[in-house]
């Protein structure tokens, strides 16, 4: 296993909807104003100084943000703006802005990693945590598929003692670094472990966590987090009397195929009871009894 040292890349995240505020600010003739950045998590003061603008003592070419686009996310850093998007391996990254105040969502070839219809990611990832109830105060967690770390770091807002969390794609964790939604994950509390999560819970020790919150990808991109052999490998790594809380979207909702039953049927093949459904969450929540 192999810990991933997470850090925040200290800049300031702009999006369209920023800069179109600062732009009227400018057409009304104003020299100084301050606007909310950071997707809603602070305010700083703008400053016009003839072409460029200056932001938190960063000084912008109006030039060069005037053609931000929507739903990409930018940052300034050491003076340079940088789009968060990428191409790497045969994939495209995007940090994408669901919202001007909220938090943004990332994207990977086009399918964004949280739901982002009729709430936003964070929204979404509070809903999973509150489902754990009160087991989650002074639980060790086994947080699977880090991503962009909102359940992680919900886990430790609700009173989780620690948190190990896994992902396996150092990209989405380098956007977790840029993202100002994101910079929970240098909490002490949080361990981040770089890896398949099919391997890596071979080499977590039986009963070591209270809670599991397995987040992953869609069933079509990511199969084997679905399997009966990894939902056998989380029934081991939990204690008796430990909750599992399964976001799976609803795929059958689009799809002839029921998967959801087939999910359903393989946790209580490995060993879960209680396994529901629970709307609010898109997902199942199981118990492994005593």
């Amino acid at each position: 296993m192999k810990s991933y040292n997470y850090k925040y890349i200290e800049g300031i995240a702009l999006t369209s909807w920023d800069i179109e505020e600062i732009l009227r600010n400018i057409d009304r003739d104003l020299k100084k104003f301050e606007v909310v950045v950071d997707l809603g998590l602070r305010k700083v003061e703008v400053e016009v100084l003839g072409d460029s603008i200056s932001i938190d003592s960063a000084l912008i070419d109006l030039n060069i943000v005037r053609d931000f686009k929507e739903g990409f996310v930018y940052k300034v850093i050491n003076g340079e703006v940088r789009r968060l998007d990428m191409y790497s391996n045969g994939k495209y990254y995007k940090l994408r802005a669901v919202a001007r105040d909220k938090a943004p969502t990332i994207e990977i070839n086009g399918i964004h990693m949280h739901r982002i219809h009729g709430l936003d990611p964070w929204s979404d990832s509070i809903l999973k945590i509150r489902a754990i109830g009160k087991k989650i105060k002074n639980a060790r967690v086994l947080d699977i598929c880090t991503g962009l770390g909102y359940t992680a770091i919900a886990e430790v807002m609700f009173g989780a003692e620690s948190v190990t969390t896994i992902d396996i794609d150092e990209n989405v964790l380098f956007f977790a670094s840029m993202n100002p939604w994101s910079r929970g994950l240098e909490n002490p509390k949080i361990e981040i472990i770089l890896g398949d999560a099919v391997e890596v819970l071979d080499y977590i020790n039986p009963g070591e966590y209270d809670v599991v919150v397995h987040d992953p990808p869609r069933f079509e991109v990511a199969g084997e987090l679905y399997s009966l052999d990894f939902y056998r490998k989380i029934y081991e790594v939990l204690r008796k009397g430990g909750i599992l809380i399964h976001y799976t979207g609803n795929p059958g909702k689009h799809s002839n195929i029921d998967i959801l039953k087939g999910i359903k049927s393989r946790l209580a093949k490995a060993g879960f009871e209680e396994v529901k459904w629970i709307e609010a969450i898109q997902g199942f929540k199981a118990i492994k009894r005593y």
